[in-house]
């Protein structure tokens, strides 16, 4: 295996026979992997920034009429931290447009299925359209951010946002 997924045995005895079956079943695709989620918060959209988390990402992300922007971060990562002013901008900027939703999902409480995120801050962009999700994997654009040398994050960012 060359992921990170968890699985998880539904059984509550573990045998020899047990333990192979489970192990057959991860292999053959047949079990799907367990992925942490947080509980939405109950205002998750009542920011410019909306809040996702594992159980709502898909609803959001993979709404074919809206383009939306999600950075995964960590909470004690020191870039994302950094870019916290300037991603709140960013919602502030285009939070009454209604075919744009600037998200974030902290992505050390909440795992996804087919977005592996290896680095902090993880910028993905998911254009509106028919066919974001497809054959298992999703169609958009990921940028592992790090700072340009001779660009600042804010100026980063809201170049970014221009391509919306």
């Amino acid at each position: 295996m060359e992921n990170n997924r968890k699985y998880r045995m539904d059984q509550d005895t573990f045998s020899d026979t047990a333990i192979r079956t489970f192990v057959q079943a991860v292999l053959d695709g047949k079990v799907k992997p367990h992925l942490m989620s947080a509980e939405p918060p109950e205002d998750w959209d009542a920011r410019p920034v909306k809040v996702l988390v594992g159980k709502t990402f898909e609803q959001v992300a993979f709404d074919e009429t809206k383009n939306v922007f999600v950075k995964f971060y960590a909470p004690w990562c020191s870039h994302c931290q950094a870019m916290a002013a300037a991603w709140e901008e960013l919602g502030e900027r285009y939070k009454d447009h209604e075919d744009i939703v600037i998200a974030e999902l902290d992505a050390t409480a909440n795992e996804l299925e087919n977005i592996t995120i290896k680095g902090f801050p993880t910028l993905h962009y998911f254009p509106a359209g028919p066919g974001r999700k497809v054959g298992g994997g999703t169609h958009g654009a990921t940028l592992a951010l790090q700072e340009e040398p001779n660009m600042g994050l804010h100026t980063l960012l809201l170049s970014l946002a221009r391509s919306l």
